[in-house]
């Protein structure tokens, strides 16, 4: 079995997540870490046991005997560290969003089928083993026929700056986790075309870190006639929530992604690396990596850079969320439902922009 050799980029919470997440992937090693900060590199190579560091991303790809990397820095950075990347014969993992404009996801997706290299989008919520089973289920007709999907991922903010700042993040819970629900929504429905998006937005609790909203509200209409009702929010005080439920002609399944493990506290003050997401009553994971889908996650996008399969989730997938969510921020700025396919104003910098000018809040 060959060896992956994998690079990190970036130093956050889902670069630990994924390099946890590779001690868990037979076959596979993290090889090198590059952080422009140089300290803040050398500790989180040295915490995870990593044996090279990087301040430069270019040197990594030229010296760090990488096959691939993942990109687990700022939205805004996606498409040229993947175009880089692909250019030297690596393969990329990119955490969500694929990135902020319609002609990066084109050329990213053209430039690593040019390079031999995959582009795998990082959507760990189908592979979470909860809603897999869901979708197992609800795939074996136990319910009937399919028509409506409703998920909800909410909490009460996240833990770095960049998230509020509109050229780094591109949007606001939309770009970072409704990004989630849409994909979620269309796995689960064996990825039909959506036809028409309506969305409501706000900024409900966070406005005096930036015009971004913090409150989002999905209705997606499938070619197939289902339909989707998603929420996404920032302004969810006292834990975390992640649910779903798959409505059927003869049925229903409900997944609750993150109570039911046998575990429940109640903390004032929270706990843990982010102590605002747990306070309130929480179910701790006793296998977190796991139950959120990471390792399987790594562990298929690993095969399929052995074998040379398409991973199941892909660059196209990236780009077909982000035409989602460029659609939703101008149903919100219009006050009405818009139809697919959506390209959005050539003056547009980033995602929210769109919906910012609405409100007089851009540039």
């Amino acid at each position: 079995m060959k060896e992956i050799k994998i690079g990190i980029v970036g130093s956050g919470f889902i670069a630990d997540v994924h390099a946890r997440s590779f001690l868990e992937v037979p076959g596979a090693r993290v090889a090198a870490h590059c952080d422009v900060d140089t300290q803040r590199g050398r500790d989180f190579a040295a915490r995870q046991r990593i044996e090279r560091s990087f301040a430069d991303y270019s040197s990594m790809l030229a010296d760090g005997g990488v096959d691939a990397v993942v990109l687990g820095v700022p939205n805004c950075l996606h498409a040229e560290m993947a175009l880089e990347a692909a250019r030297a014969g690596k393969h990329v993992i990119v955490e969500k969003p694929l990135c902020l404009r319609l002609e990066e996801a084109d050329q990213m997706i053209a430039t690593c089928r040019e390079a031999g290299v995959l582009l795998c989008y990082a959507e760990e919520l189908c592979f979470c083993p909860k809603y897999v089973r869901a979708k197992e289920i609800a795939d074996e007709g136990a319910i009937g026929k399919v028509y409506r999907v409703k998920q909800e991922e909410k909490h009460a903010g996240p833990y770095s700056q960049w998230f509020f700042e509109p050229e780094a993040a591109g949007g606001g819970i939309l770009m970072d986790m409704g990004c989630h629900s849409i994909e979620f929504a269309r796995w689960a429905l064996g990825k039909p075309a959506v036809k028409a998006v309506t969305c409501f937005m706000d900024t409900v609790l966070h406005g005096e870190r930036g015009p971004l909203e913090d409150d989002v509200v999905m209705l997606l209409e499938f070619d197939g006639g289902q339909t989707a009702l998603l929420e996404s929010s920032w302004a969810l005080l006292g834990g975390m929530e992640s649910v779903t439920s798959l409505l059927g002609t003869a049925g229903v399944i409900h997944a609750d992604l993150l109570r039911g493990q046998g575990l429940k506290v109640f903390s004032a003050q929270g706990y843990g690396d982010y102590k605002p997401a747990a306070q309130g009553w929480t179910f701790p994971d006793y296998e977190w990596l796991f139950n959120n889908g990471y390792p399987q996650e790594d562990r298929h996008f690993v095969e399929c850079m052995r074998d040379g399969s398409q991973p199941s989730e892909s660059g196209e997938d990236g780009k077909a969320v982000l035409e989602i969510m460029l659609a939703c921020y101008a149903s919100a700025a219009e006050g009405r439902r818009i139809e697919l396919p959506y390209v959005p104003p050539d003056d547009i910098g980033v995602p929210v922009e769109i919906w910012l000018r609405a409100r007089g809040r851009a540039g």
